[in-house]
């Protein structure tokens, strides 16, 4: 774990409220994270907010960051201009992907997007791409689909590979109406070992509930929520 700054080098609206954010950070060089794992930001005495790496180097870091207008501390980093430096900490959390040639399933919502898709390119970095692999991932309405095209260019490098992306509140082509837990039923996991999951408190609750159900043992769930 590293105590460092690292400063906001490039911006990208996602969505009206859904930001993509990469900093500099050289020192990333002396402690590499994780797939998985995330930075905690220093804003103010008492006042730290953590958040998922998307994706990284050894000299930087992309976040994916909901802004959240009245949550404490989103508007300051996503509000940020170009060469501000923040002060924190990384690489932290447990939450990472384990290194192991079976296949893989990683299932969430929202933001709860950034560590499973940093997951996801961590298993071509470790070439874990024989196997079967999937990203299921929902959002409420179409305005809030973001990174589509990027999961679907990543998967061209898996040998088995299926995106799910699922709608909650809409109705549209190419896409699942409905919630991601929806997708887990015997015939649908049956290809998959580990299972990923990344979300809000009731969604990751309810995976966890039906893959037990459905006779996954615990070992093989990994998890976080926000």
């Amino acid at each position: 774990m590293l105590k460092t700054t690292f400063t906001l080098i490039t911006k990208t609206d996602l969505t009206h409220d859904v930001y993509e954010l990469t900093y500099s950070c050289p020192d990333l060089v002396r402690d590499p994270p994780k797939p998985g794992q995330y930075v905690m930001f220093q804003l103010a005495p008492g006042l730290n907010r953590s958040y998922s790496l998307a994706s990284f180097t050894l000299t930087t870091f992309t976040l994916v960051i909901k802004r959240v207008e009245e949550g404490k501390g989103s508007y300051i980093i996503c509000d940020a201009e170009m060469g501000q430096v923040f002060s924190g900490m990384l690489p932290l959390g447990h939450f990472v992907l384990r290194d192991t040639p079976v296949s893989k399933c990683f299932i969430g919502t929202g933001t709860g997007f950034a560590p499973l898709y940093c997951q996801m390119l961590g298993c071509i970095e470790l070439w874990l791409i024989q196997s079967h692999t999937a990203f299921v991932f929902g959002v409420r309405t179409l305005v809030d689909v973001f990174y589509a095209d990027e999961i679907q260019m990543i998967g061209t490098q898996f040998v088995h590979f299926q995106y799910v992306p699922y709608l909650s509140r809409e109705d549209k082509p190419d896409f699942q109406k409905g919630y991601v837990i929806d997708w887990i039923t015997a015939e649908n996991i049956a290809d998959y070992v580990e299972f990923y999951l990344c979300g809000s408190p009731i969604m990751v609750k309810s995976a966890r509930e039906k893959l037990e159900a459905l006779g996954i043992a615990n070992e093989r769930v990994f998890w976080e929520q926000y």
